[in-house]
């Protein structure tokens, strides 16, 4: 028996590969939906600086609080 011969009978043996645990597109959903949840959980992050910034009381995003201080320094800074 040639080697030839008894490699063909060996790999008709062993199984093709391994078999995964689901089928393929189950994958992709499965990566989509935590996409998904990834990007909700960032999105709810959103605006949340504008939402510390003492300049943003009570003026909408305007800068209210210090309205008087760039006349003080001289600088070319308006009020929009």
């Amino acid at each position: 028996m040639s080697s030839l011969s008894s490699l063909t009978i060996l790999t008709a043996a062993e199984p093709a590969g391994r078999e995964l645990p689901m089928p393929p597109v189950f994958f992709g959903l499965i990566s989509l939906v935590l996409f998904g949840v990834a990007l909700a959980f960032l999105w709810s992050f959103r605006n949340s600086a504008a939402k510390t910034d003492p300049r943003n009381v009570g003026g909408h995003g305007k800068d209210t609080a210090h309205t008087g201080h760039a006349e003080q320094r001289g600088d070319t800074w308006t009020q929009h």
